[in-house]
């Protein structure tokens, strides 16, 4: 059943009990309708080998696995992308895989496969299109262990624009900048602040977030006479002359420039992000409607999110980049890279320390009085990126709150399980809050910190004895 592509960076999921309650995976397990049957054997080191029988024939795969929580990522061999299947065990015996389509299989161990679990019957040499380095980095199906985090709520440095959640001991630089006309010779990209922050563990950048800035480039293509007057690298009212790349395009020059050190990269997956540019699409419809009332062709926007995995310093690592470029070539002659974020941690500490990148994505919560500030002194379409801006940061939130109004409660769950989320109830304000499901217990202080751990006896009252501060723990809305 390998025929659905991983999606990134939204569906990684992450398994709500402790690792090492999971039952193992290893071993045989069967899929059984009218129209198909299917047989799967995962092996203790890391392999597996499935066979599809339908009434056109039998397909027999195999190659590499990694469970991660509830995340079984499947690297066939050959030149079939990496696939990705959400599985629950219902117990010791019974799995339920589910598709991003929707569509749930349950799958049953068969019996008297203990042989199987202690050998594979894939020599090495098989395993040769796998990426090189996949399999001695993390590719197995060992437990994640994930650290407490004390997330605790900061400014944004420079202009106090947002607030967001940084994990104890963590550093992070940049922030919000403007960008002077005079040095950029026109005013193509000082219209509206710009965000260059970069969240770090260490000086290294070992497990790091970035949001990227998000750049005006000229594109004079559809330009009577600018496209033969300005050539690539020179600059048009401000705007780097630079021909409309595709997202894998600009996302491949992004690493390339931030990660040049960078060996034995590969690409694992590729997600477009539809939902992401559908909500793009909609905070600019009346842009597009205005385009369109005088003659001119709507906005175009098209997303991508890329796992990647390379060796830097020795050390393997996965990294996630995403963007949206948005082309008015048409309307401006330009184009634009939106909602650019990269983030990366070490192979195998990714499953680990993504919950805590999530978090810190998640966090951000804009300043009504900078918002204020920054729309009296900035233009209709500079205002309208800033509103897309924050629609997106609400995006999470808008298609929970359509799907608890279209659907019933149980599709709602459904999509808390999927995605990792769980419903929190604000011990101090009462509200109801959507965060990542990933650790046992949830910490609120009266100052807007959060701490996530595993560990049944940490209270932070006992650890973090500061005048004024309170921690309360923040329970599951009732069911």
């Amino acid at each position: 059943m390998l025929r659905l592509l991983l999606s990134l960076m939204f569906l990684f999921l992450l398994f709500p009990y402790s690792a090492d309650c999971l039952p193992s995976i290893v071993g045989s397990w069967q899929f059984k309708n009218d129209q198909m049957e299917i047989l799967t054997e995962f092996f203790q080191d890391g392999t597996f080998r499935q066979v599809n029988v339908t009434p056109k024939g039998k397909e027999t795969y195999t190659g590499r696995f990694q469970l991660s929580g509830q995340t079984l990522l499947i690297l066939p061999q050959g030149a079939a992308q990496p696939q990705q299947i959400m599985c629950r065990f219902a117990d010791a015996d019974t799995i339920f895989a589910t598709y991003p389509s929707g569509e749930t299989l349950q799958w049953k161990r068969l019996k008297g496969d203990k042989k199987q679990e202690k050998e594979s019957s894939f020599p090495e040499a098989q395993t040769g299109s796998i990426p090189k380095g996949a399999a001695d980095s993390g590719l197995s199906s060992s437990a994640v262990t994930r650290p407490t985090l004390m997330m605790q709520r900061t400014w944004e440095p420079n202009e106090k624009a947002f607030t967001f959640l940084v994990p104890k001991e963590w550093n992070f630089k940049g922030g919000m900048f403007n960008v002077n006309p005079l040095t950029q010779n026109g005013p193509g990209n000082s219209m509206a602040p710009k965000c260059d922050l970069v969240v770090h563990k260490d000086d290294r950048g070992t497990v790091m977030i970035r949001f990227a800035p998000a750049w005006n480039y000229a594109d004079l293509t559809y330009s009577p006479t600018g496209f033969s007057l300005f050539r690539p690298g020179q600059y048009y009212q401000g705007m780097l002359v630079k021909v409309l790349p595709t997202p894998k395009q600009f996302l491949t020059e992004m690493f390339q420039s931030s990660r040049p050190q960078a060996t034995q990269v590969t690409v694992i997956a590729e997600d477009p992000m539809r939902e992401v540019v559908e909500a793009v699409y909609r905070a600019n419809q009346q842009v597009n409607q205005q385009l369109q009332q005088t003659g001119l062709k709507p906005n175009r926007y098209e997303g991508l999110a890329m796992l990647m995995e390379y060796t830097e310093g020795g050390q393997r690592f996965r990294e996630v980049l995403r963007t949206v470029i948005t082309d008015a070539r048409a309307g401006a002659f330009m184009w634009t890279n939106e909602h650019t974020v990269q983030f990366r941690a070490p192979m195998n500490e990714f499953e680990a320390w993504k919950p805590a990148l999530d978090v810190i994505h998640n966090s951000i919560e804009l300043n009504p009085k900078w918002i204020e500030a920054v729309t009296r002194a900035m233009d209709q379409r500079a205002k309208m990126a800033l509103d897309t801006q924050r629609y997106i940061n609400k995006v999470a939130s808008e298609i929970v709150e359509n799907r608890r109004r279209t659907h019933a409660e149980i599709r709602y769950e459904n999509y808390l399980f999927i995605t990792g989320q769980d419903e929190y109830i604000n011990p101090f304000t009462k509200k109801v809050e959507l965060d990542t499901s990933a650790y046992h217990h949830r910490w609120m202080n009266n100052h807007g910190d959060i701490l996530y751990t595993d560990e049944n006896v940490y209270n932070p009252n006992e650890h973090e004895k500061r005048p004024n501060y309170e921690w309360k723990r923040t329970a599951a809305r009732p069911r």
